[in-house]
Protein backbone atom coordinates (compact mmCIF):
# COMPACT_ATOMS: atom_id res chain seq x y z
CA UNK A 1 0.00 0.00 0.00
CA UNK A 2 1.43 3.18 -0.89
CA UNK A 3 0.88 6.11 2.08
CA UNK A 4 2.51 8.78 3.27
CA UNK A 5 3.88 11.98 1.46
CA UNK A 6 7.17 12.53 0.31
CA UNK A 7 9.03 15.87 -0.90
CA UNK A 8 11.05 14.65 -4.18
CA UNK A 9 13.17 17.16 -6.47
CA UNK A 10 12.17 16.37 -10.68
CA UNK A 11 15.61 16.61 -12.15
CA UNK A 12 16.13 18.73 -15.56
CA UNK A 13 15.10 15.53 -17.81
CA UNK A 14 12.04 15.20 -16.11
CA UNK A 15 12.77 12.37 -14.18
CA UNK A 16 11.84 11.97 -10.65
CA UNK A 17 13.07 9.62 -7.82
CA UNK A 18 10.57 7.47 -6.04
CA UNK A 19 10.19 7.39 -2.47
CA UNK A 20 12.14 4.38 -0.43
CA UNK A 21 8.69 3.45 0.87
CA UNK A 22 6.35 3.11 -2.40
CA UNK A 23 10.12 1.62 -4.06
CA UNK A 24 9.67 -1.22 -1.41
CA UNK A 25 6.19 -1.72 -2.43
CA UNK A 26 6.96 -2.12 -5.97
CA UNK A 27 9.95 -4.13 -5.51
CA UNK A 28 7.17 -7.13 -4.20
CA UNK A 29 5.54 -6.46 -8.20
CA UNK A 30 6.92 -7.95 -11.28
CA UNK A 31 7.25 -5.45 -13.37
CA UNK A 32 9.63 -2.09 -12.51
CA UNK A 33 7.12 0.23 -14.09
CA UNK A 34 4.24 2.32 -13.53
CA UNK A 35 1.07 3.38 -15.02
CA UNK A 36 0.80 7.31 -14.59
CA UNK A 37 -2.23 9.04 -16.06
CA UNK A 38 -3.75 12.77 -15.75
CA UNK A 39 -6.09 12.91 -12.81
CA UNK A 40 -9.60 13.95 -13.84
CA UNK A 41 -10.37 16.69 -11.82
CA UNK A 42 -7.42 17.51 -9.92
CA UNK A 43 -3.94 19.35 -11.60
CA UNK A 44 -2.10 15.69 -11.09
CA UNK A 45 -0.93 12.65 -11.47
CA UNK A 46 -1.85 9.01 -10.90
CA UNK A 47 0.74 6.41 -10.56
CA UNK A 48 -0.59 2.89 -10.55
CA UNK A 49 1.51 -0.51 -10.53
CA UNK A 50 1.26 -1.75 -13.83
CA UNK A 51 -1.19 -4.81 -12.00
CA UNK A 52 -3.03 -2.54 -10.27
CA UNK A 53 -3.73 -0.86 -13.79
CA UNK A 54 -4.96 -3.77 -15.88
CA UNK A 55 -7.12 -4.80 -12.82
CA UNK A 56 -8.77 -1.06 -13.74
CA UNK A 57 -8.61 -1.43 -17.81
CA UNK A 58 -10.67 -4.78 -17.17
CA UNK A 59 -13.11 -3.54 -14.92
CA UNK A 60 -13.73 -0.59 -17.35
CA UNK A 61 -13.82 -2.86 -20.08
CA UNK A 62 -16.89 -4.56 -18.97
CA UNK A 63 -18.98 -1.17 -18.10
CA UNK A 64 -21.11 -0.16 -20.94
CA UNK A 65 -19.22 1.60 -23.41
CA UNK A 66 -21.33 4.05 -24.72
CA UNK A 67 -22.45 5.54 -20.99
CA UNK A 68 -20.77 8.94 -20.81
CA UNK A 69 -19.14 8.93 -17.55
CA UNK A 70 -17.39 5.42 -19.14
CA UNK A 71 -16.59 7.22 -22.69
CA UNK A 72 -15.20 10.21 -20.29
CA UNK A 73 -13.14 8.32 -18.05
CA UNK A 74 -11.85 6.48 -21.41
CA UNK A 75 -11.13 9.86 -22.94
CA UNK A 76 -9.59 11.72 -20.51
CA UNK A 77 -7.97 8.76 -18.39
CA UNK A 78 -6.91 6.04 -19.67
CA UNK A 79 -5.66 8.83 -22.81
CA UNK A 80 -3.61 10.05 -20.77
CA UNK A 81 -1.97 7.31 -19.48
CA UNK A 82 1.87 5.87 -20.24
CA UNK A 83 4.17 3.14 -19.08
CA UNK A 84 7.24 4.87 -16.82
CA UNK A 85 9.59 2.93 -16.46
CA UNK A 86 11.30 2.53 -12.87
CA UNK A 87 15.51 2.88 -13.46
CA UNK A 88 17.70 1.26 -11.73
CA UNK A 89 18.66 4.39 -9.45
CA UNK A 90 14.53 4.28 -8.74
CA UNK A 91 13.84 6.84 -10.91
CA UNK A 92 10.50 7.39 -13.46
CA UNK A 93 10.58 9.29 -16.11
CA UNK A 94 7.63 11.53 -16.00
CA UNK A 95 6.73 12.67 -19.87
CA UNK A 96 6.29 15.89 -20.76
CA UNK A 97 2.75 16.10 -21.44
CA UNK A 98 2.37 14.51 -17.78
CA UNK A 99 4.44 17.47 -16.41
CA UNK A 100 2.33 20.10 -18.53
CA UNK A 101 -1.34 18.82 -16.71
CA UNK A 102 0.41 18.70 -12.76
CA UNK A 103 2.35 22.09 -13.29
CA UNK A 104 5.41 20.03 -12.71
CA UNK A 105 8.77 21.90 -12.25
CA UNK A 106 11.29 21.50 -9.84
CA UNK A 107 9.42 20.78 -5.94
CA UNK A 108 7.24 17.88 -6.16
CA UNK A 109 5.02 15.64 -3.52
CA UNK A 110 4.29 11.68 -3.49
CA UNK A 111 1.45 11.33 -2.08
CA UNK A 112 0.05 7.62 -1.15
CA UNK A 113 -3.36 6.85 -1.93
CA UNK A 114 -3.25 2.89 -1.23
CA UNK A 115 -3.47 1.12 -4.53
CA UNK A 116 -2.06 4.27 -6.06
CA UNK A 117 -0.20 7.71 -5.68
CA UNK A 118 -0.14 10.90 -6.90
CA UNK A 119 2.43 13.39 -7.86
CA UNK A 120 1.96 16.73 -7.19
CA UNK A 121 3.56 20.26 -7.59
CA UNK A 122 4.19 21.27 -4.07
CA UNK A 123 2.52 24.87 -4.85
CA UNK A 124 -0.62 22.89 -6.50
CA UNK A 125 -0.80 20.05 -2.95
CA UNK A 126 -0.11 23.50 -0.64
CA UNK A 127 -3.34 24.91 -2.35
CA UNK A 128 -5.38 21.85 -2.28
CA UNK A 129 -4.40 21.03 1.28
CA UNK A 130 -5.34 24.35 2.30
CA UNK A 131 -8.91 24.73 0.55
CA UNK A 132 -9.91 20.73 1.30
CA UNK A 133 -9.00 21.45 5.15
CA UNK A 134 -11.35 24.34 5.08
CA UNK A 135 -14.20 22.69 3.03
CA UNK A 136 -14.20 19.71 6.02
CA UNK A 137 -17.49 20.39 7.87
CA UNK A 138 -20.12 18.95 10.27
CA UNK A 139 -21.45 16.90 7.44
CA UNK A 140 -18.32 15.57 6.47
CA UNK A 141 -17.65 14.54 9.40
CA UNK A 142 -21.04 12.92 9.60
CA UNK A 143 -20.59 11.05 6.72
CA UNK A 144 -17.50 9.30 7.34
CA UNK A 145 -18.93 8.49 10.56
CA UNK A 146 -22.07 6.22 8.90
CA UNK A 147 -18.87 5.31 7.38
CA UNK A 148 -17.97 3.68 10.29
CA UNK A 149 -14.16 5.65 10.54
Amino acid sequence: MFRGRYEHQLDPKGRLALPAAFRRVLNDRSEPTLVITAHVSSPCLVAHPVEEWEQFELRLSELPQFDQSVMLLRRLYVGSAMDCSIDKQGRVLIPPVLRAHAGLEREVYWVGGMKTAEIWSKAAWDASVESMRASVDHDVLSKLGALGI
